[in-house]
């Protein structure tokens, strides 16, 4: 067998080859709190052998390194110069592989011994780090064995002093939407039930670790309509605030309560959630009151109004401004006190809006119109869905690994306070993700590899990607770079530039970037 050590922030692809001078040694800077990772490639393996995989420090085993095995996922098709994905002659020259073809981002937790699916297999080693570990190097050896084969490589973890803060009410406010409905009929199990409620709560445990610490409560997992009425279920609220609650998370995202009247694009108006009428009209406000007075009152009795953030509705456009701003202030009388977010770039929506998320090169594209909110009292934030393609940051699959490591860094440097995208495991009708990643859409578009999702759902619940891990990487730099910011906003910008300039000018040089974070580091000590 062929084995070397490759960076965790690289993509490795199903045909990747072990060099010529395999990589035996690495060496990675990390904070407290933080996790070390590092990727073992493997070439000429014999299908179906058994690898015995061990990470040891002074000869001593180390209990709390992670292994898993990564699965490899079809690119059937480019993400568009624009979104989407290339059609009609469109050739989009920044991905990082020309498609079609296979790159691992699943991540199978395994223990100590690994069954080799294919002669080419990848490996990932997380080696966390304790918030009061001790500063300075640490030297580990991997030893991967096979049969009567046995390799040996180095791993040195530099451990500097400052420690990432836990994922809650004061960390970077991140948010993937979820689907309680994929986590049971995935994973096969029937829906509200107590199976399902445990899967959920697994779901929440792999967000937390990739430090989302937001989640939105869809009305129609909540709500169900008697008559012309919604009717809240309390129990189900408190159960699943509970369930997020008590994984880490903190804020809660209200379902959006307006939808595009009859789910056209163009519309200029919008019908109401759970129960469908004119959002604007006498018997929208009737719905929407009888909503806004149910969850308020829950709201109250539990003590979420510095918790609770409120949707209502999804990229409302020029096209429909007028009928959103009337939506807003019905919202806004029957939710008093509590927040509006909403993806959205229209800036004509000024004065509705308390959150803006504004798509990420349209942020920049308007960056003075959105700092000029800002210094109204508005916050800012930014999402990234099937657009944008192109050069710009994003986390799909034909993209280099470090796009969604820098959205930290593309914060920091913005002062954008958030960050949203709609899939975390939002797979369409029909689509395994194992053998699936561009899936139809609507107006003759598809949605491009890896938008739907950026989790898995695995044989014993959901598996985390390397997409995920390396946005985590970015967001717990945020952090850092943030107290630095407070410390010296010149050095803080400084460090930032040299791995982030704008969301479409960045390195797509793992050395550089890992410069860049060491002297995040070294600077913070």
């Amino acid at each position: 067998m062929r084995v070397e050590l490759r960076d965790s922030l690289e993509f490795l692809y199903s045909d990747s080859s072990v060099g010529e001078k395999p990589c035996e040694a690495i060496g990675l800077d990390v904070a407290r709190g933080g996790t070390a990772s590092v990727h073992v490639l493997l070439n000429d393996l014999k299908k179906g052998s058994t690898l015995r995989v061990t990470l040891e420090r002074n000869e001593r085993r180390v209990p709390r390194a992670k292994w898993f095995r990564l699965l490899h996922v079809p690119v059937e098709a480019n993400t568009g110069p624009v979104g989407f994905i290339e059609k009609g002659g469109e050739r989009n020259e920044s991905v990082a592989r020309r498609a079609p073809f296979r790159v691992y981002d699943a991540m199978e937790p395994v223990g100590s011994a690994v069954r080799a699916a294919s002669p080419t297999t990848a490996l990932r080693l997380h080696l966390p780090i304790p918030a009061d570990a001790r500063t300075g190097e640490e030297r580990y050896d991997i030893e991967i064995a096979c049969g009567r084969e046995r390799r040996k490589f180095s791993l040195a973890v530099i451990v500097h002093k400052p420690v990432i803060p836990p994922v809650g009410r004061g960390s970077f406010p991140y948010t993937n939407w979820f689907s309680l409905a994929r986590m049971a009929e995935r994973h096969g199990l029937e829906t509200w039930s107590e199976p399902h409620g445990g899967m959920i709560r697994r779901y929440a445990e792999l967000m937390v670790h990739g430090r989302q610490n937001m989640f939105r409560l869809p009305l129609g997992d909540v709500f169900t309509a008697k008559g012309r009425t919604p009717v809240l279920d309390r129990d189900r609220l408190r159960r699943l605030v509970r369930t997020f609650t008590d994984a880490g998370m903190h804020y809660i995202e209200g379902g959006h309560v307006a939808g595009r009247t009859g789910g056209e694009w163009n519309a200029t108006t919008f019908d109401t959630a759970v129960v469908r009428a004119r959002a604007t009209s006498v018997e929208g406000n009737a719905v929407l009151a009888r909503i806004g007075q149910q969850l308020m009152q829950e709201i109250d009795l539990a003590g979420w109004r510095d918790r609770w953030i409120q949707h209502a509705t999804d990229e409302p456009t020029e096209k429909n401004a007028v009928d959103y701003r009337i939506l807003v202030g019905i919202v806004r009388r029957h939710f008093p006190g509590i927040p509006i977010l909403d993806a959205t770039m229209e800036l004509s929506l000024a004065g509705a809006v308390d959150i803006w998320c504004p798509q990420a090169q349209e942020y920049q594209k308007h960056r003075r119109e959105f700092e000029a909110q800002q210094s109204l009292g508005d916050r800012v934030w930014f999402y990234t869905c099937c657009v944008p393609g192109g050069p710009w940051l994003n986390r799909l699959l034909d993209m280099e690994l470090l796009r969604p490591a820098l959205f930290g860094w593309g914060a920091a440097r913005f002062g954008l306070e958030g960050f949203l995208h709609w899939g975390l495991n939002h797979y369409r009708k029909g689509q395994d993700p194992f053998r699936r990643s561009v899936t139809p859409h609507t107006g003759g578009n598809s949605l491009p590899a890896g938008d739907t999702h950026v989790v898995y759902p695995g044989t014993d619940g959901p598996w985390s990607s390397l997409r995920f891990e390396a946005q985590r990487e970015g967001f717990e730099d945020y952090e850092l770079l943030k107290r630095l910011r407070s410390r010296d906003a010149r050095k803080a910008d400084a460090i930032v530039r040299k791995a982030f300039r704008a969301f479409d000018d960045y390195t797509k040089n793992v050395k550089v970037f890992r410069a860049a974070r060491r002297a995040l580091l070294k600077t913070l000590e």
